[in-house]
C-alpha cells in the first residue's frame, strides 16, 4: 500500500490527494477521469447519483471540506511535524465520529481508522485470532453479496507487493491460521433463502467448529449488496451466549445504512462493527473504520499489535493506548484524512435531521419505487427480507425500511414473452446509464430521460433464470439524497422520487433496445 509523506509545505491538489493512500481501486483510469467504481475525484452535480451501494462521487460540500483541511495542512506542516499533525487530525476525525453517533455516552468505544472495509475485516480477524499460532474459523455469507476481497481479508491474505518488512528487511507474518466458511443467502435461481434456514446452517457450522478451532469469528452482514441482513442478530447473539469464550461477532456494516440507535445496540451487545464513509454516507471511496466496544477491547488488547500491520495501518490510526501500537510506522496518509473529512461533512448534515424526517423520505421513496417496479414489464424487484434488527427504545428507526432496491432486467421476445437480460448485457446497460444518449432539444418525449446521466449500483451476480446468468443493478438512497430532499421539504421529496423514476425509465429503455 502507498504511505504518503509530503515534506515541507507541499501537498498535491485536493483531487489528486483524494485518489492517494488507497490501492488500485481508487486510482484513475488511463483517461484520468474516474476510478474503478466509475466515480471521479471532484463533484459532478449533473449526475443522478443513485449508486451508493457501490461507491459515491464526492459532493460539493464534501469537496469543500477536503479543500479546507488541505489548506489548514499547508499552513501548519513543515518537515519535522508531519506525523504529529496527522496524529492530531486523525484523532479529531475519530472523536467527531464518536460524538455524532453518541458512542461516548453508550460506553467507551475504540475506533481504528482504516483505508477500507476490506482492511477493517483483516484487522478484526487478526485481533480476534490474537496469536499467529491460534486456529480460527471465520463464517460469512457468500462473497458475491459482500465483497470479492472480504474472504481473503479475513484469512489475512495480502497482495505480495504489500508484504511488510521489519528493520532487517524480513517479511512480517501477514497470515494467521484462519479458515473461512460461507453461507449462501440466495439459491441458484435468485430466490432468497429463509433467514431461519441461514441461521440453522450457521448454528450447525459453529457446533462443529467449537471442538476444532480456538476462535470463531461470526460475520453478521448488515447489509449485503442486495440489501439482506443475515444471519439474524438475535440468533448470532444466542450462539455467543452459548460459547462466550470461543465466539466473537463482527458486524459488517460497510454499507452503513444504520440509525444511530442500531449502531449503539450492536456495540452495547459487544459486537465489533465495520463501517465506511463512502457508501450510504456519500464520502469518496476508501474511508473505513473498525469500532470495538469496551469489553471486546479488553479481550483483544491481551495481544499487542503486530508489526506486520504496518502495511495496512499507521500508528496514528489506532487508539494510542493500544498495546504494541508504537511498533507501527509513524507515517501519514493525507488522502485517507481528506476522504474522511469529506465523509464527515455529509454525516454532520445527515445526523442533524430528526429520525422521523429521515423515515418519511425513506418510506415515501420506497413506496413510489416499489409501486413503479411492481408494474413495469422490464423489471422484477429482487426479493428482500424484512430488516429485523434489535428492538429499539427510540421508536421505529428509519433503518427498518430498505434503502437498496435491486432489480432484474427483462426484454420482450416476439411470441415468447419476456426473457431475462443476461448479466453481460446488464453490465452494458449499467455503463450506458452514465452516458448522455441524446440531446434534449427538439427531440421526442423520451429525450429528457435519455439525456440524463444516471448512476446505479454495480450489478450483482445473483444466479440463473431460464438457464441465463443474471445480475441485479441497484437503485440506492443515500444520506446525501435524503438531506437534499428534507431541505426542500415536499418539493424536495417529489424531486427525489422523480429523479429515481427517470433513472428507471432510462434503464427500461436500454433493456428493451439491447441488441
Amino acid at each position: 500500500m502507498t504511505r504518503l509523506f509530503h515534506a515541507g509545505s507541499y501537498l498535491p491538489p485536493t483531487n489528486e490527494l483524494l485518489t492517494e493512500g488507497g490501492d488500485e481501486r481508487i486510482q484513475l483510469d488511463p483517461r484520468g477521469v474516474t476510478n474503478k467504481y466509475g466515480c471521479q475525484p471532484s463533484p459532478d452535480s449533473g449526475l443522478l447519483a443513485f449508486g451508493s451501494a457501490t461507491a459515491s462521487t464526492i459532493s460539493e460540500a464534501g469537496y469543500f471540506a477536503a479543500e479546507q483541511i488541505r489548506s489548514r495542512l499547508l499552513a501548519t506542516l513543515h518537515g519535522d511535524n508531519v506525523a504529529e499533525i496527522y496524529l492530531a487530525e486523525i484523532s479529531r476525525i475519530r472523536n467527531e465520529f464518536l460524538d455524532l453517533y453518541g458512542l461516548r455516552q453508550v460506553s467507551r468505544v475504540e475506533a481504528i481508522v482504516c483505508r477500507s472495509a476490506t482492511d477493517a475485516h483483516m484487522l478484526a480477524a487478526k485481533l480476534v485470532a490474537g496469536s499467529p499460532a491460534a486456529k480460527m474459523l471465520a463464517i460469512m455469507v457468500q462473497s458475491s453479496e459482500t465483497g470479492s476481497g472480504v474472504a481473503d481479508a479475513l484469512t489475512g491474505a495480502m497482495h505480495p507487493q504489500y508484504a511488510a518488512q521489519d528493520a532487517s528487511g524480513a517479511t512480517g507474518n501477514l497470515r494467521n491460521s484462519i479458515d473461512v466458511e460461507m453461507i449462501a443467502i440466495r439459491t441458484k435461481d435468485c430466490r432468497l433463502r429463509s433467514i431461519a434456514t441461514i441461521d440453522d446452517e450457521l448454528e450447525a457450522m459453529v457446533s462443529r467448529a467449537v471442538t476444532r478451532y480456538d476462535r470463531i469469528l461470526v460475520v453478521l452482514t448488515d447489509l449485503s449488496k442486495t440489501g439482506v441482513l443475515a444471519p439474524s442478530p438475535t440468533r448470532v447473539l444466542d450462539l455467543k451466549r452459548r460459547w462466550p469464550d470461543a465466539i466473537e461477532i463482527l458486524v459488517d456494516a460497510a454499507q452503513f445504512r444504520l440509525a444511530a440507535s442500531t449502531l449503539q445496540s450492536y456495540l452495547t451487545a459487544d459486537c465489533l462493527v465495520v463501517i465506511t464513509g463512502s457508501k450510504f454516507v456519500g464520502g469518496p471511496a476508501f474511508s473505513g473504520m473498525l469500532l470495538i466496544p469496551a469489553a471486546a477491547a479488553c479481550r483483544l488488547m491481551k495481544h499487542p499489535v503486530n508489526f506486520s500491520l504496518s502495511e495496512t495501518s499507521a500508528r496514528a490510526e489506532w487508539p494510542q493506548h493500544w498495546p504494541g501500537v508504537r511498533s507501527l510506522d509513524h507515517v501519514s496518509n493525507f488522502g485517507l484524512l481528506l476522504r474522511w473529512e469529506a465523509a464527515l461533512a455529509e454525516l454532520r448534515a445527515f445526523c442533524a435531521i430528526p429520525d422521523q424526517d429521515v423515515g418519511k423520505v425513506v418510506q415515501s421513496f420506497r413506496d413510489a419505487i416499489g409501486s413503479w417496479l411492481g408494474e413495469a414489464c422490464h423489471f422484477d424487484l429482487l426479493e428482500q427480507p424484512g430488516l429485523h434488527r434489535f428492538p429499539s427504545v427510540a421508536g421505529e428507526p428509519w433503518d427498518r425500511m430498505p434503502t437498496i432496491f435491486p432489480f432484474l432486467l427483462f426484454r420482450s421476445d416476439q411470441g415468447a414473452g419476456r426473457k431475462p437480460l443476461p448479466a453481460k448485457e446488464v453490465n452494458k446497460v449499467y455503463m450506458q446509464m452514465r452516458e448522455t444518449l441524446v440531446t434534449a432539444e427538439g427531440l421526442p418525449e423520451k429525450s429528457k430521460t435519455l439525456a440524463s446521466r444516471c448512476e446505479l449500483g454495480q450489478p450483482v451476480l445473483c444466479g440463473e433464470l431460464e438457464g441465463t446468468a443474471v445480475a441485479a443493478p441497484r437503485l440506492c438512497l443515500s444520506a446525501r439524497l435524503i438531506v437534499e430532499a428534507v431541505a426542500a421539504r415536499d418539493r424536495g421529496l417529489n424531486c427525489l422520487i422523480e429523479r429515481g423514476l427517470t433513472l428507471l425509465e432510462k434503464a427500461a429503455f436500454l433493456a428493451s433496445n439491447m441488441s
